[in-house]
């Protein structure tokens, strides 16, 4: 089925007014009240599902921000639509800090089985969670090579969490630039990518190591819950990978000063920047914790 850029702009545009009637029909709000309830829900929008679509001039610009729950059916099932998706050059998911378990999984499952052609599209974003949030964002297990599988022509990728080793048996050829937020595992990422041969126009890595030391000073029960280590990331320093591209930022990496300059040492003319921001931890839960990064505070 070919579906013209105007009728997926009028489906997509049409899936808003959608969601504002399942939501009201949810809230039981009375026939006559929905202008004024919606105008209230808009003032409040971590409890209003939005999505905004730009035409921008030939292809589409898509946004949604919402939960992984309401609403969130109904807009993977019109992009499994036949015809949706390839019209689409930029794609953005993200939603409020909410969840269950510490957790805000995203679940691509029935996309993935409707097998989208996104061929067109250019930048996905998966909203990275911030260190002071209370959920975790996450895309359910082994899912996101699957995803990103139907992705061919991607050039900027931003994920909240290292992509699992499936993603590297995957052709990206244009892929530009690539984040990734960090929760508890680093699925070998940066091992992974040292070996990497799909991946011929990277320029730019934005990498999150595991947030697990910053929780607690026991060792780590496994590695996957462990940091990078640092001969890990000297593969990666002496990798044809990084010799192509122009730069690579970690974040709170395990490493010590010496490591730090010996990393750049072996690629002098990359741009390498270091940012370090441990996730919150509640004062009352210092003591339980550990508190293992109490040399960061100030004035002891």
């Amino acid at each position: 089925m070919s579906l013209s850029l105007e009728s997926a702009l009028a489906e997509l545009c049409g899936l808003q007014a959608t969601l504002n009637q399942l939501a009201a029909e949810a809230q039981e709000v009375e026939e006559g009240d929905e202008v004024e309830w919606l105008a209230q829900r808009l003032l409040e929008p971590d409890h209003c599902t939005r999505l905004s679509v730009a035409n921008l001039g030939g292809a589409l610009a898509v946004d949604y921000r919402g939960s992984e729950y309401e609403g969130w059916g109904e807009f993977l099932d019109l992009l499994g639509q036949p015809g949706i998706a390839r019209h689409i050059v930029q794609l953005r998911v993200s939603g409020p800090d909410e969840g269950t378990n510490g957790l805000k999984e995203w679940d691509f499952a029935s996309l993935i089985a409707a097998r989208p052609d996104f061929s067109g599209l250019r930048a996905f974003q998966l909203a990275i969670s911030d260190p002071g949030d209370h959920n975790q964002a996450c895309v359910a297990d082994d899912q996101l090579p699957a995803l990103i599988e139907r992705m061919p022509a991607l050039r900027t990728l931003e994920l909240p969490q290292a992509p699992e080793p499936g993603f590297f048996a995957l052709d990206l050829p244009q892929l530009k630039c690539i984040r990734t937020g960090g929760d508890w595992r680093t699925r070998g990422f940066i091992g992974h990518l040292a070996e990497a041969t799909r991946l011929p126009a990277l320029g730019f890595v934005d990498f999150t190591d595991s947030s697990a030391p910053f929780l607690s000073l026991n060792p780590a029960e496994t590695p996957e819950w462990d940091s990078t280590s640092f001969a890990d990331y000297a593969r990666l320093f002496r990798s044809p990978v990084l010799e192509r591209a122009w730069g690579i930022r970690l974040r709170n990496a395990r490493l010590t000063e010496s490591e730090y300059h010996a990393l750049a040492a072996i690629r002098p003319k990359c741009q390498f920047s270091v940012v370090i921001e441990p996730p919150h931890v509640y004062v009352s839960h210092w003591e339980s914790t550990n508190f293992p990064y109490r040399h960061l505070l100030p004035f002891g």
